[in-house]
């Protein structure tokens, strides 16, 4: 496979993670986004334990996915990490993918509000190949691959102060993933916009 080069580290990049919360700037990410009924069924979820705990935070529907990947943040977007991450997803060749969330819990975030997440193991294993393929056609186009040995599927619904213990939902959320997404998050204003999909096709 012939691999394209580019120079993002031009000052443009905003420093290490992608996972990471910033105020102002741009984000780039590959994701999964739920059906309209799945993201009924997550703020009904949401609801339910932000009354049971006493949760401040609101659910984030209008921005709920499952990232697969992320690729970097910047001050500006570049055109050219943008063409990188459009090759990138090209390369990708999966099948639909079944996803189950069937447990809810807070992560861990030292000194921030820490994010109420559904996760599970349903779709494991397919869902860490496309990550995989993501993070080697990021590398072979020129991107950080980000390719996690702790890479967890999970969908995030809010972020709260306060912390959820673990438990096993009553009903699973799942559905299956036809296709995934390249989204521009626009970081602090709670904004995403979509900037090529692909289909999995098998």
């Amino acid at each position: 496979m012939n691999q394209i080069s580019f120079d993002f580290e031009d000052g443009r990049s905003r420093r290490g993670r992608p996972g990471e919360n910033h105020n102002g700037g741009h984000r780039l990410f590959f994701a999964l986004c739920p059906p309209a009924a799945v993201e009924r069924q997550a703020a009904s979820i949401a609801d339910d334990y932000g009354k049971t705990f006493s949760l401040s935070a609101k659910p984030r529907l209008t921005t709920l996915h499952m990232t697969i990947i992320g690729i970097d943040d910047y001050e500006e977007l570049p055109e050219d990490a943008v063409f990188a991450a459009r090759q990138a997803g090209a390369t990708v060749e999966s099948a639909p993918i079944a996803i189950t969330f069937d447990r809810i819990m807070s992560f861990r975030r030292e000194g921030k509000a820490r994010p109420l997440v559904l996760y599970g193991e349903g779709g494991l294993k397919p869902l860490t190949r496309l990550h995989v393929q993501l993070g080697v056609g990021m590398h072979n186009a020129g991107l950080r691959h980000n390719i996690s040995r702790d890479f967890t599927p999970h969908m995030t619904l809010l972020y709260d102060c306060k912390t959820v213990p673990p438990a096993r939902l009553d009903t699973p959320v799942s559905w299956t993933a036809s296709e995934f997404l390249l989204i521009h998050s626009l970081l602090g204003k709670t904004e995403y916009r979509i900037i090529d999909r692909w289909p999995l096709l098998g």
